[in-house]
């Protein structure tokens, strides 16, 4: 490969291939912390959690994608140029990430991710939840509970990738 500080990202839902391509950096909420990818990095699987994924494409434009929990995978050695795995394909970094719902900053609405968390927000305190409060020992959660501060996350994680993309457009 040209450049050694590139590598290949596939982001990918059940519904699509949500981005492909060459990036010079990944950075992501892993079920053991934030993690930075680069060209190079160590062999990896690991989860992903509700978080902004921060993208670094090779030509320097930074992607911003709302993702709601998954798995990635980083792998080393890895033929990057399919023409016909001849002598000249290029073999390099690839950091795929599987995740069931992903969403760019640039598609998402933000005046309906805001109600959505004030709607979200008001059902968990109807509900007498609380974030800060985790269930005691022997509780059984309600489900009705959960999802609403799921849902709570999602606004959250919806409102912050469109916040963070339009500061840095």
């Amino acid at each position: 490969m040209a450049d050694d500080t590139l590598f290949q990202i596939n982001l990918v839902t059940p519904e699509r291939i949500l981005l492909t391509g060459m990036a010079s950096e990944v950075v992501l909420r892993t079920g053991e912390g934030d993690a930075s990818f680069l060209a190079g990095h160590t062999p990896l699987v690991g989860t992903i959690k509700p978080g902004v994924v921060r993208i670094v494409r090779s030509e320097g434009e930074e992607v911003r994608i709302a993702v709601h929990g998954g798995f990635t995978q980083v792998e080393q050695n890895v033929v990057l140029d399919a023409t016909d795995g001849g002598a000249d394909a290029a073999t390099g970094s690839r950091v795929t990430m599987l995740v069931g719902v992903a969403e760019l900053a640039t598609e998402i609405d933000a005046d309906r991710a805001r109600v959505a968390l004030e709607a979200a927000e008001a059902r968990v305190t109807e509900l007498g939840g609380s974030a800060n409060r985790a269930p005691a020992e022997g509780e059984v959660a309600d489900p009705e509970l959960v999802e609403a501060e799921a849902a709570v996350v999602r606004a959250q994680v919806r409102l912050e990738a469109v916040d963070a993309s339009s500061a840095t457009a």
